[in-house]
Parts: structure tokens; sequence; C-alpha cells
């Protein structure tokens, strides 16, 4: 966790300073805007140095036994100097008129920064503050003394004037905490981090304002208060109709079928808390057949959370078309807008939603489209938010942010696999795509045209699924995609594989030999001339380097470049078979590709994702634990990704003893020589959040590692339900009251959310539940004041407890499971 500090503040202000201006001066500068008398900027520079490294802290007045007087060659005894002081800046920030600060800040601080960088420099600052969790909690009274305003509420301004955001920050940052507390992330503001702000001015404009710099949230484009002409928007309905209506699928691969001719729409989970003695709980309500409308009665900003195939962007192409069925009398506007090309080509967010329009050839302009989105006219489909890069997931996070500001009156559904917590996402309410009900899998059967020559294996096939199937298979028959596939591989092995890798492999081996609408199996002739084998290994590698940089759609000039390099074709022998003929195979002989919009798409993200555990499969012991460690530091896009447990699937004891066995020893150590289940805890689980009351919150407390999570969940699963925790005012992080809405129904909001003319209306709401948060470290420092908190942690009966024993308990399995049985041959063999 990053932390406000004077160090982490004057570090960022370092990296925009003008290039003559020296580190004693900067920080001699800022100081003196509080005690005009500290000597920061006279001294020899140690002082500054271990100020900007969070080693030290500032000086306080007090005497000091050590060092000289600035530009004298005495001690400070000898020289007779009587105040023994580098600076009184601490106790001179206790009693300082803000007003000072800012008119000293914006005459002697502004003018040493570089004016290209005074913008980058607030925005770091800001980042610093979000990420700062202590703010929330045990420094939220000193914060809001000294910004005059709440951490929340000061995130989400629209402006901010840098003399007076200064202020604020140097008045907290002297007073209420200490400089060192900084010492463990000061490091990481460097000139990169500090550059990363400049890709933001799509969301701020940086305009100066004399005598000072104001960075405001970006005016966006000039609206055009006039309308759209109905003729316009019809136009553009029917081609998106048109574009939509008709889909190409794995089982539907030579022509494209009418959607609904197919389709069958999954259930949405809602969750709606309800009021429990024991903290929050909750009730779940199923939306069947969803719409818009549907979706809009739970809230305007939807995210909707699904694991891979199970038809989350089905459901978006639904709820288009459904609400261009229903234009007429909703005058809604729908807008599918894919993510996964989301990218630093993209200006911003409003840019890259308006050539999702525009692609369309209509004649509705840049003008118009805003006068749509400020009028709420718009259901904006975001398709595939775990699709964008790591890279830019962050700045989609902020212009998301700043577009719905700018128009919140419209409706959003972004979909996304489960990989993160969506709690930065704080409009947005999390609904769940659930999986197919035994129903819904026959209905589904029952609309696919399957061997219309040979209607005896769909027959027997529903038939199994119905009577067996569904029940020992859910894994695959509650997913729409792995369904279809299902349907295809039974016809050629008469049965359905238990381990999904050995399903994925009997799928491709069926895609290899795939029948067309009126013929039965048969071997299909590869252009490349491989066989099946070895274009699974070319493939296999071709997942693998594509899945390692994100890639999920490919350019032309993209995929040529990863078929150059595949080192399998170099181990063939192979200097012939060309990029072309292997494109030509996998999109139109294997289906596991397919060209749309300039790109190649794999059929589904499962397929990139089995073939890259394939080949990772395949590689050396030795190379193992750096695969290990691939999966670790992408922990983020693993969730609801197979590819790992694929991986384990295939080689469960290589996997045990050259990544779970290494991985775990090291934890062990690690805790060991320190302080055990607490170190455990520091590392696993840094920092906790729990419920009391009534919220709207659904909170699960992950482990901080990716290997550690799925042998948790594998080998020794424990839930970790912590809601038993004693509350503490000083560890709320949010609370939820009751509001009245529209309707006259009372309605569970976080009271951060209540508005100023609500309260003066009806009067502040009542708490009725809380979010807690807290640090390990930090409670542990306090064990005092967190007494009756830490005891619970360190019971021998508590979840984590259990856990860290569990987890040791493992470790020694997988150390005898090493040691040979006997002294014979075959006893060294495992």
């Amino acid at each position: 966790m990053t932390r406000l500090c004077f160090g982490t503040v004057a570090k960022v202000l370092k990296q925009c300073k003008l290039s003559a201006v020296t580190d004693v001066q900067l920080v001699g500068s800022l100081t003196r805007t509080i005690d005009p008398s500290c000597e920061y900027g006279v001294s020899d520079g140690t002082a500054v140095s271990r100020l900007l490294s969070c080693t030290q802290n500032l000086s306080n007045g007090q005497t000091r036994r050590m060092g000289q007087r600035a530009k004298t060659g005495f001690s400070d005894f000898e020289s007779g100097w009587g105040t023994n002081r580098l600076s009184n800046v601490v106790l001179s920030g206790q009693k300082a008129d803000k007003g000072d600060v800012i008119k000293a800040i914006a005459e002697s601080v502004l003018p040493l920064l570089d004016e290209d960088r005074k913008a980058l420099a607030a925005l770091a600052i800001l980042d610093i503050i979000r990420q700062d969790t202590v703010i929330d909690d045990e420094k939220h009274l000193s914060f809001e003394k000294h910004f005059g305003t709440s951490k929340k509420a000061l995130l989400s301004q629209d402006q901010y004037i840098l003399s007076e955001l200064f202020a604020g920050v140097l008045l907290y940052t002297v007073v209420a905490v200490k400089n060192t507390a900084g010492k463990d992330c000061v490091n990481e503001i460097d000139k990169s981090y500090v550059d990363n702000f400049a890709s933001l001015d799509n969301i701020y404009d940086f305009a100066a304002d004399f005598p000072d710099v104001a960075v405001r949230r970006r005016a966006w484009h000039p609206v055009d208060q006039s309308t759209v002409d109905e003729s316009l928007i019809a136009d553009y309905l029917a081609k998106a109709n048109e574009k939509y209506n008709e889909i190409k699928t794995l089982l539907y691969s030579d022509e494209p079928k009418p959607f609904n001719s197919f389709y069958v729409c999954n259930n949405i989970q809602r969750r709606i808390p309800v009021q429990s003695k024991f903290g929050s709980a909750y009730r779940t309500e199923l939306i069947q057949n969803a719409t818009s409308d549907d979706l809009v009665d739970c809230s305007r900003f939807v995210i909707l959370s699904g694991t891979g195939g199970l038809g989350k962007s089905m459901m978006l192409r639904h709820l288009l078309l459904n609400a261009i069925e229903r234009y007429d009398t909703s005058g809604l506007i729908p807008l599918f807008i894919a993510l996964k090309d989301y990218d630093d080509t993209a200006k911003d967010l409003f840019d890259y939603a308006f050539s999702k329009f525009e692609g369309y050839g209509t004649e509705i302009s840049r003008e118009q489209f805003e006068v749509l989105l400020v009028a709420g006219k718009c259901l904006l489909l975001f398709d595939g938010l775990d699709e964008i890069g790591t890279k830019y997931g962050g700045r989609f996070e902020k212009e998301l942010e700043a577009f719905t500001d700018r128009y919140p009156k419209n409706r959003y559904v972004v979909s996304s696999r489960p990989y993160r917590s969506f709690v930065s996402y704080s409009r947005f309410t999390v609904l769940f795509l659930q999986p197919f009900s035994k129903a819904q899998a026959l209905r589904l059967i029952d609309k696919l045209e399957f061997r219309p020559d040979e209607p005896i294996f769909k027959d027997k096939f529903r038939g199994e699924l119905d009577k067996t199937l569904y029940a020992s298979h859910r894994e695959f028959t509650e997913n729409p995609l792995l369904l279809t596939i299902m349907l295809m591989t039974f016809e050629q092995f008469a049965e359905v594989p238990s381990k999904m890798h050995i399903f994925y492999r009997e799928a491709f081996v069926a895609l290899s030999q795939k029948h067309d609408a009126s013929k039965g199996a048969y071997k299909r002739t590869l252009r490349t001339g491989l066989t099946a084998d070895k274009f699974a290994d070319y493939f296999a590698e071709f997942c693998s380097r594509s899945y390692h940089d994100e890639k999920f759609e490919l350019t032309d000039a993209e995929f040529a470049d990863y078929y150059i390099r595949l080192k399998e074709r170099g181990k063939a022998g192979d200097n012939t078979t060309s990029v072309e003929d292997f494109l030509y195979d996998l999109c139109s002989n294997m289906c596991l590709m397919y060209f749309e919009s300039g790109k190649y798409h794999f059929t589904h993200r499962s397929f990139q994702e089995y073939f890259c555990a394939l080949y990772f499969s395949k590689q050396k012991d030795k190379n193992l634990r750096a695969i290990g460690d691939f999966f670790e530091k992408r922990r983020s896009r693993n969730f609801g990704d197979k590819t790992f447990v694929m991986l384990y699937d295939m080689i469960p004891d290589k996997i045990d003893e050259y990544v779970f066995l290494p991985f775990l020893t090291a934890l062990f150590k690690e805790c060991d020589d320190a302080d055990g289940y607490w170190s455990f805890l520091e590392i696993m689980y840094p920092q906790l959040r729990y419920e009391k009351g009534e919220t709207d919150e659904y909170i699960s407390n992950s482990p901080a590692s990716y290997l550690y999570e799925f042998m948790k969940k594998t080998f020794f699963n424990n839930t970790c339900s912590i809601n038993e925790l004693p509350f503490y005012e000083s560890l709320v992080s949010e609370t939820y009251g009751y509001v009245e809405d529209e309707d006259g129904d009372n309605k569970l909001v976080n009271l951060d959310d209540v508005s100023y003319d609500y309260k003066n209306d009806y009067g502040a709401p009542d708490p009725i539940g809380w979010v807690l948060e807290f640090d390990i470290a930090d409670v542990r420092k306090k064990r005092t004041k967190y007494k009756e908190l830490v005891e619970i942690l360190d019971a021998d009966d508590f979840v984590l407890k259990i856990e860290f024993e569990d987890a040791r308990e493992y470790l020694n399995a997988l150390v005898a499971k090493q040691r040979p049985t006997g002294d014979g041959l075959f006893d060294l063999f495992n």
C-alpha cells in the first residue's frame, strides 16, 4: 500500500521540478511555507535525503545532540546556536493558517516546478491518496481537518487548484503522519510512476489559470441541444439489427443462423441484502428472460459477471436485439461496445464508443451522439472488461468513471469474467450470470440443428443428458459452449470425459474430423499438409505465446509474427508451411479461429487456454517453476481462467514437485524465520474486510497469491467468513443506511452517496450497516487498542489459523511424497 507522507509527496514533486532546482531547495521551500525560519533549505542535504527516503521524520523543534549548524565547521553546542534544530515545522503546522500556506505555495513552490509537469504532480498525489487506506479509517478525521473535505469527496471533484491541493497535502503530512510511514513504498515513486499519468490527458484538462494551475475533468465535447432526427436513429437500429440478428457459431461455422433460432437465455442472479442478527445476509432473486428494463430495475449501472463460455456476449447481444425491438416503447438506443480492442490507440472512451456508432455507416455525428448521451437515451453494452490488457485496465476504469459522471442518465451494462472483486467500480451493481439449469440445457439441445440426416445422434445425446449427463458432468452441461462441444464429441466418442483437458482433446479430434450438415464424420485434409497431432503442436505454442502476451485477437501482421517465431516449426524442420495455409486451416477446417472486423479471434478463449496448458505441460521439468511464477504474477487475469487448472490435471505430480513444493517451502521458511502465523497473515491476507449490520456488499477475503489460492481451494479449502470479528469505529470504511427513492420505497445505499439536498430535506439517514477494513500490520502495532480483535485472530479455532496449519500439513505431505518408500529400484518410482 502506498502511504501519503511528506517523503512520498516530496518525491513526486522531485520528479516534476525544474532541472536547475536542487532537492534541498525544493524541500526547503516546501517546509518554509509553514515554518519560515526552517533551515532544511540551507542544510548540507543529509537530512533532506533522509526525508526523501522516508528514513527520518521531520524535525519537531527538539534539541539535537549531534550535527552542526548549516555552513559552519562547528557542532551545534560549540557554535553557540541557541535553538539546535533544523525546523519547527511540525509544531508550526498545528497552528498554521491554511490560507497563508496556500499563498506561500503559490509564491514559492509552484514556480520551482516544470510548467508541463505540474498537473502530473497533482494527479500522482491524488493517486497516492486513493491508495492510502489508512486515510479511510484511523486518519479520516485528520484528513478532513486539513483538506476541508472527505477523501471520497476530494477524489470525486471536477477541479483541483494546485496551491489549495498542495496546502492540504502539506499540512496533513506534516502534522498528522510520520514521514517514516512511507518507508516501504517511497522507492516506487519514480519518474515512470509520475509519467504514467500523462495518459490521463484524455480525462483531464491541464489548463493554466493565473496565478495558479487548475486540473479539471475534461469538458468533453460541446453539446448541441438540438434533437437527433428519428430517421437517423431508425437507420442505425436497422443496421445494428442486421449485424447482430444472425451469427456464426462453432456448430454453424459455414453460414450464419438467426440468433433467436438457437439462443437460450441464462438466468441472472441478484443478491439482495437482508437484515440478520448475525451480520449481513443475502437473499437471491432470479431474473428470467432478462430485458434491459429488468436490469434497470436493479440499477442503471450493472456489471454482469460470469465464467468463460457461460454466454456473457450472447446475453449482451440478446439485450441489444431486445432493446431494438422495444425502441418504440422504451426510446432506448442500444450500442454494443466490444472492449477487446481497447488500448492506447483509443483517444478516450467517448471516441471509442462513437467509433462503434460510426462503424455502421450512419449519419449520426459526434455532436448528435453526445446529445443522445446527455439526454440519457442510450443503453451502452460494454462487452469483455476482462479482455482489456493489464496495461490499460486502470486507464479504462478512470475513463469509465469520468464517462458515467458526465452521462449518468444512460443505462450501462459491463460484462466480465469474475477475475476481480469490482470494488473499485463503486457505482456499479454486480449481477451474476447463472449456469444453465437442466431445463435450459435440454432446450438448447432441442434448438440446435445437428446432423439432420441422422437425428438419432442428437436424440441419444438428449436422452443421456436428461438421465445422467447433466448431473454427472455439471461443469460441462451448465455451460452453453461446452454443452455444444459435448454434443459434437458425443457423436464420435459416444461418451463424455470427466476431465476438462481430456474433453478439449476430444473436441479437437472432433473438429479435425468435422462433419457438415448432411454428412457423417470424415477425415478432413488440411491445406498445410500437417497431421492433426503436428498441427496441434504448432497451435499449442501459438496459443501459449499469445496467451502470455494477453493477445486474444490478432491482425494479419501480428498473427504472422507469432507464426514465424514458432519453435515447433524448427523442430519439425518445416520451412514450407505458409502462414496463409495455417490460418486457412484454423478458420475453415478446424474452426478454432475466425476472422471479423480485420482481426482473427479465437472461437472461444477456452481453446486458447487448453492449448496453452498443453504446451506448458510438455516443457522440461526445470522450466515448470518459471511457468508457475508466470501464473503467480498474472493473478488478476486468472480468475475464471482454466489454463492452470487444466495444466495441473495434465501433470499433477510435476506441478506438486516443481511448483507447489518450492512455493510452500519458501513461504513457511519466511514465516518461521519471522513471526510464524502472523507473518503468514501479513503475506497472504495483508488486509481483511468484514461486515456488521446490513450492507449491500458481498465480501470475500482471498489470499494475495494465485498459486496458494489454487492449493487452498483444491486441497485444504476453508471458507473465510470473518464477520464475527468485533466492531471498531476506527476500522469503518463504508456505512450503509436506508433512503426513500422516487417511488417511496426504502433503498439500502452507501451513506457517502446520499446527496446534500436529500439530507437537507429529510435529514441524515441512520446508519444500520458497516464495512470494516484493517491492515494486519497496523493492528499488530496497536495490540492494546485492538486487543479483542487480536485475540480472535490468534485463536486456534479462527478460520485463518486453521488454514495456516492445514497448509503446513499439505507441505509436509508434499515433502513425504518425494521420499522413496523403500530401498528397491521400484521404490524410487512414485
